[in-house]
């Protein structure tokens, strides 16, 4: 009778794991072709590096956006994040392009607003410098992030949302060149 409950339970547990896959396959497989990073035309001193997961499908993009995970629970999402080369390799940081497909506008907002609770934005980059300031790219309201980076420059981030693709722009010291990045997604 006990094994006979033990082979029931881990054929319930087989058809929730699998459907939960399917889910995730799903939301990536139809929303993937919509999240296209820019690759040609980029702003003066960008050069694009990598897009992934396209150039390395084996990469877990779960690592690449953890940051959006936190209170407010997100649901599936298909991510691709381009990564751009603006300064010397070795001497500057890279600049990224994350986008992040999720099922709805409200995911989208509570992916908004656990990536804006890091606690690493808790307190200004500096004295005297605000962390948050509004922006508009693209037709959108957007929120300028303002982190330090190397201990001493700042590094100008923008962060909206697209219908239901969140975009975070990881720009570099220079806010003109970021915004321009930013602009560059198109979304």
């Amino acid at each position: 009778m006990r094994s006979k409950s033990i082979i029931y339970i881990s054929f319930i547990c087989a058809m929730l794991a699998s459907s939960i896959i399917c889910l995730a396959e799903d939301i990536s497989g139809a929303s993937a072709a919509n999240l296209t990073v820019p690759k040609e035309m980029l702003p003066e001193g960008f050069k694009l590096l990598a897009v992934l997961p396209e150039m390395d499908p084996h990469v877990n993009m779960t690592e690449y956006i953890s940051d959006f995970y936190g209170a407010d629970d997100i649901g599936p999402a298909a991510v691709t994040v381009g990564i751009y080369q603006w300064g010397k390799p070795g001497e500057a940081y890279d600049a990224k392009v994350t986008l992040i497909q999720l099922q709805d506008e409200e995911h989208a907002d509570a992916a908004i607003s656990n990536y804006k609770s890091n606690p690493e934005f808790q307190k200004p980059p500096f004295v005297g410098v605000d962390r948050f300031a509004s922006a508009f790219i693209n037709g959108h309201n957007a929120t300028e992030i303002r982190k330090r980076v190397n201990g001493q420059t700042l590094r100008y981030l923008y962060l909206w949302r697209n219908k239901s693709t969140v975009v975070l722009v990881e720009g570099n010291g220079d806010l003109g060149k970021s915004r321009d990045l930013a602009s560059a997604t198109g979304l």
